[in-house]
C-alpha cells in the first residue's frame, strides 16, 4: 500500500511492476490493513468518480447528522455516540474524497505524495475509531435494555463522552504505532514489526471489536423477540443499533476475508483492493440513511423536519416504566421539548 511500487504513486505508468514481486494475475490486493507490497492492477478510471460521488453524498449526510445531533437535538447518552460516529465517518470520507481527486487529476510530485500519505493515515485512524465506537454503542444499548433501572438512575452522566474520548485516543495510538513501523521506518527496515502490527490491527478489528458488537446485538434480538411475544413494540433505538451494526458487518465482509486469507493462508484475496474501499465508503455513507429510515413516520403524509425524524430515531421506549420507575427517560423528554429550547 505504501511504497514506491504503489499504483497510486505512479498513476501514469500502468505497466510498472514492483521489483522482485510476481505478477499473480488472478490474485490482487490485500486491503489497507497490511502494508505488504504487491503489484496490483490499477482500478478503472471510473472508480475514482464513483468514489468521489459516494464520498460527497456521505459527507452531506454525515454533515447533517453532525449539525442536528450537535446543535439542534438535545444531548442524550446515545446521541453522543452517533455524533462521534458521524465525525469518524465524515473524516474517512473526506480523506477518501481527497485521494479520489488526486487520482482523477493525475497529480504527481512530492506534495501530492505527502497528501496521499496523510490521507491514508487519517483514513485508517477514522476507520478504526468508527469500528471501535460500534461495540460501545451496542453494549450500552444492551445495558439500557437488560438493566433499565440502573441505566437511567445510576449510570454516570458523562460515561458516553468519556468512552468516546478513550476510543478516539486508542484509535490514534494504534494508528500512530502502526504507521511508525510501516511507513516512517520504511518497510525494509522494519518488515517483521510491520507485519506484526498488521496482524494486531486485524485481530483488534475482527476478533475483538466484531464479537463485542455482535454479542450485545444478539441480546437485543432476543429481547425484541420476547417483546413480540408479549405484543409490545421494541424501541426504534434498538432498530437503529441493529441496523448500523448489520451494515458494518455486511460491508466489511470483503475486508475481513481479505485480511483472513493473507494472514492465515499467505495468499492475496481474489478481488481488487478498490472493492474493499468501496464497501467501507458505503458503510460510512449509509448511517444517516439508517437514521432517516428508522425515524420517519409512515403515517405522516407531509415532509417532516429532519430534526424530528432523527429525534424519533433515538426514541428509547418505556424500559424504565417496565422496571417500575416513574421517571420518563431522557429521549422521551427531549421529544416533548420545543425546538427553541434544544441545545
Amino acid at each position: 500500500m505504501v511504497g514506491n511500487c504503489s499504483w497510486e504513486a505512479h498513476p501514469g505508468d500502468r505497466n510498472k511492476m514492483c521489483p522482485g514481486v510476481s505478477e499473480a494475475p488472478a490474485l490482487y490486493g490485500r486491503g489497507f490493513l497490511t502494508m505488504e507490497q504487491i503489484a496490483t492492477p490499477p482500478p478503472p478510471a471510473v472508480m475514482d468518480y464513483i468514489f468521489l460521488l459516494l464520498c460527497l453524498c456521505g459527507l452531506v449526510g454525515n454533515g447533517l447528522v453532525l449539525w442536528l445531533f450537535g446543535f439542534s437535538i438535545k444531548r442524550s447518552p446515545f446521541s453522543v455516540y452517533f455524533l462521534h460516529l458521524a465525525g469518524a465517518d465524515a473524516g474517512y470520507l473526506c480523506s477518501k474524497a481527497v485521494l479520489s481527486v488526486l487520482n482523477t487529476g493525475g497529480f504527481l510530485g512530492t506534495f501530492a505524495a505527502y497528501v496521499r500519505a496523510v490521507c491514508r493515515v487519517a483514513g485508517l485512524c477514522m476507520f478504526v475509531a468508527g469500528v471501535s465506537l460500534l461495540p460501545a454503542v451496542s453494549s450500552e444499548r444492551c445495558l439500557s435494555v437488560v438493566f433499565p433501572a440502573w441505566f437511567w438512575r445510576r449510570r454516570p452522566k458523562r460515561l458516553s463522552a468519556v468512552a468516546c474520548a478513550l476510543l478516539w485516543a486508542l484509535s490514534l495510538l494504534v494508528t500512530t504505532v502502526h504507521n511508525y513501523f510501516c511507513v516512517f521506518l520504511g518497510h525494509r527496515a522494519s518488515g517483521v514489526a510491520c507485519r506484526h502490527m498488521d496482524a494486531f490491527l486485524g485481530i483488534l478489528l475482527f476478533l475483538v471489536f466484531c464479537p463485542l458488537m455482535v454479542l450485545p446485538c444478539l441480546v437485543l434480538i432476543l429481547h425484541a423477540e420476547c417483546r413480540a411475544r408479549r405484543r409490545q413494540r421494541s424501541a426504534k433505538l434498538s432498530h437503529v443499533v441493529l441496523a448500523t451494526v448489520s451494515v458494518f458487518l455486511v460491508s466489511s465482509i470483503y475486508l475481513g476475508v481479505d485480511w483472513f486469507l493473507f494472514w492465515v493462508f499467505q495468499i492475496p484475496a481474489p478481488f481488487p483492493e478498490y472493492v474493499t474501499d468501496l464497501c467501507i465508503c458505503i458503510n460510512s455513507s449509509a448511517k444517516p440513511v439508517v437514521y432517516f429510515l428508522a425515524g420517519r413516520d409512515k403515517s405522516q403524509r407531509l415532509w417532516e423536519p429532519l430534526r424530528v425524524v432523527f429525534q424519533r430515531a433515538l426514541r428509547d421506549g418505556a424500559e424504565l416504566g417496565e422496571a417500575g420507575g416513574g421517571t420518563p427517560n431522557t429521549v422521551t423528554m427531549e421529544m416533548q421539548c420545543p425546538s427553541g429550547n434544544a441545545s
